[in-house]
């Protein structure tokens, strides 16, 4: 690796002019930044030492047309281009949208010193604007002039602290001058933006550069793209412009005259696929912006015309003026999946996504996902779109959608959803946060089967179809938490869960119905330990003993359930209580050794002792006590991590 400058300084070596340095035809030449050095005397040093390379040149910018007759003699035909709007595509990147802004402020364009006067000095008297007239006397000292950039950076202070800063976002400054960089840096961080001034300096520069001679840029610069950093903007004339990568960044403030490769390659500072937690919420970066102070984007083909304009005319959309129209798409988009259905009965709508007969699963997954989607695309839009106040008007109609989304999430996909914020950024989330009630958070929460106010909030809950799918999800949890403690029982009462479900999903039951046995199945859950003792069995001794009874061919109609709790009152086989106690006897022999769950010997002598007592009963096959005799040492040592 080496630069093209070390070519010319080969060839004079000792002060001895050389022709070629190597004529092999097996040389291949690999040209970074080919666009660049290729054209003039440096380029043709290259082709004198190495007169017949191969060359090969990459370029992140489109080849010019005026470039096009020499680049493709240079280096050959075009092997393969990766343009811009494929990286969007492909989701390597983030598509980038513009927005002029001041226009009146604006540099570029017809009339513009008479527009700018009339901006920023139209309220002085005639015998001042002569002089300032005077004072600025072309379109490159009015650009410089504290008024102009005065207004400017309150304006960036007003878009950044509205639509950056919330989501934890940063932005660059491209300043037309260095004495403008500084302007802006003392403006902005007087109007509240931590911002730095990252230019050239020289040992004879003015005082007024002192603070930006003895600045530590790289510290600033690392600082700057570490999202948690201090500096929020940096200020650039033309550093950073190029190679600088701060996926954090998301806005580009242009206040300078670029064209062709340097526009291109500046606002692909902003098109990095970036994502952070903010206020508690992922949130993505899921486009860039350039604010164009300049006047640049009054004609973007122009400012591009070296390239051929159907390969970049992609590159960046103009931020719609009125955000209204593709807003108001969206949020009917997303709202119609709930045709017929009152937005503000939550749980209607939810009933949008319930399973049922011919549904795998715990939701119809695939109109969810087509919800998902289409909300993603609405909070998005917001997103881009806030603070602006015509959009502020959706906020409610997304906040709807999100309650409704986080209902999905935490009863059918058994989340733990106060609310979801997977597709909103911190910014739209402020919005939203505060126009969910306290009431409707409440009743998101899911509950446990043995809270003691189970059935307060279950009797709060709007309708049976919202009660029945809180109790199903509960007393699932509950028993998905049981089955490493106490299998067998739980087992039974997970197929008769499902029993339930089935019934309820192919409409042999209603609602209130299913209420009835979801409640007898959670007062078998909370009996467990009483159901134990009122037949002389310790908790582990009544796991072992339903392993010792287990019977795989039974089955229970869901509408025996509620008697399933005086059988266990009264039909306990005596002999095998007996046996299980043995067995719980036999084990305690053994886990007062520390750590014995871990120890294969103790396991081994546990088994061992198990089966002796087993044996006793005489009704097990050798497979069957080594079968009966892992699981219990298995369910001992699952019970012991408790």
């Amino acid at each position: 690796t080496t630069t093209i400058q070390k070519f010319e300084d080969a060839l004079t070596l000792a002060g001895a002019e050389l022709d070629v340095l190597s004529p092999s035809e097996d040389v291949i030449v690999m040209v970074d930044e080919a666009h660049r050095t290729q054209y003039g005397i440096l380029g043709g040093r290259m082709s004198k030492a190495l007169p017949n390379a191969v060359l090969v040149g990459f370029t992140g910018t489109p080849i010019d047309k005026g470039f096009k007759r020499n680049t493709m003699r240079r280096f050959g035909s075009l092997i393969d281009a990766y343009t811009i709007p494929q990286s969007v595509a492909d989701g390597a990147t983030v598509p980038i949208y513009y927005e002029a802004r001041l226009p009146s402020l604006e540099i570029e364009g017809p009339d513009t010193l008479d527009r700018l006067f009339e901006a920023m000095f139209g309220e002085e008297p005639p015998a001042v604007q002569l002089q300032l007239r005077r004072r600025y006397a072309n379109k490159e000292t009015v650009a410089e002039a504290k008024e102009r950039i005065q207004m400017i950076a309150l304006d960036i202070v007003e878009h950044f602290k509205g639509a950056v800063r919330p989501n934890g976002f940063k932005a660059q400054v491209v300043a037309p001058s260095r004495a403008a960089a500084l302007r802006y840096s003392e403006y902005l961080r007087d109007f509240g933006i931590s911002a730095y001034p990252i230019i050239t300096t020289q040992p004879n520069d003015g005082p007024e550069f002192k603070a930006a001679r003895e600045l530590d840029q790289e510290q600033t610069i690392n600082a700057f793209v570490d999202p948690d950093g201090e500096p929020e903007a940096l200020v650039v004339v033309d550093m950073l412009l190029t190679g600088f990568d701060a996926p954090v960044e998301q806005v580009l403030y242009l206040d300078k005259p670029l064209r062709d490769h340097g526009l291109l390659q500046a606002i692909a500072r902003v098109n990095r696929r970036f994502t952070h937690e903010k206020d508690g919420v992922v949130t993505e970066k899921d486009h860039g912006i350039v604010i164009d102070y300049h006047g640049v984007s009054r004609d973007l083909e122009d400012a591009l015309s070296t390239f051929d304009w159907p390969d970049v005319q992609n590159t960046m959309s103009e931020l719609d003026q009125d955000p209204r129209p593709v807003v108001e798409a969206a949020a009917v988009q997303a709202e119609s999946h709930f045709k017929g259905r009152d937005l503000e009965d939550t749980w209607d709508c939810v009933a949008v996504f319930a399973p049922d007969a011919n549904t795998e699963g715990n939701l119809k997954s695939d109109l969810f996902e087509r919800f998902n989607a289409d909300y993603r695309l609405f909070s998005r839009l917001m997103d881009r779109f806030l603070p602006d106040r015509r959009a502020m008007d959706y906020t409610d109609r997304l906040a709807r959608l999100t309650e409704i989304r986080a209902y999905v999430r935490a009863h059918f996909l058994r989340e733990n959803a106060d609310v979801d914020w997977t597709e909103i950024g911190a910014k739209v989330k402020r919005l939203v946060d505060e126009r969910i009630s306290a009431k409707v958070r409440e009743l998101m929460r899911p509950v446990s089967i043995l809270d003691q106010d189970f059935d307060q909030k279950i009797a709060a809950l709007p309708h049976d179809e919202a009660r029945a799918s809180m109790m199903e999800h509960a007393i699932r949890a509950q028993i998905h938490e049981g089955l490493d403690a106490n299998p067998v029982f739980f087992e039974k009462l997970s197929e008769q869960l499902s029993r339930i479900i089935n019934d309820l999903r192919n409409r042999l039951i209603d609602s209130a119905e299913a209420c009835r046995r979801y409640a007898a199945i959670r007062h078998l859950i909370r009996r467990e330990a009483d159901i134990a003792a009122e037949h002389g069995l310790t908790p582990v001794s009544f796991a072992i003993y339903e392993l010792l009874d287990e019977r795989p061919d039974e089955t229970v109609s869901s509408t025996q359930i509620g008697d399933t709790h005086r059988e266990y009152l009264t039909q306990l086989d005596e002999e095998t209580k007996s046996i299980a106690l043995k067995v719980e006897k036999a084990i305690s022999n053994h886990t007062g050794i520390i750590d014995w769950h871990v120890n294969d010997e103790v396991k081994r002598l546990m088994r061992r002792d198990i089966k002796r007592e087993l044996r006793d009963d005489g009704n097990y096959t050798e497979d069957q006590l080594e079968d009966l005799a892992s699981r219990i040492v298995e369910l001992a040592s699952r019970r012991s991590g408790q």
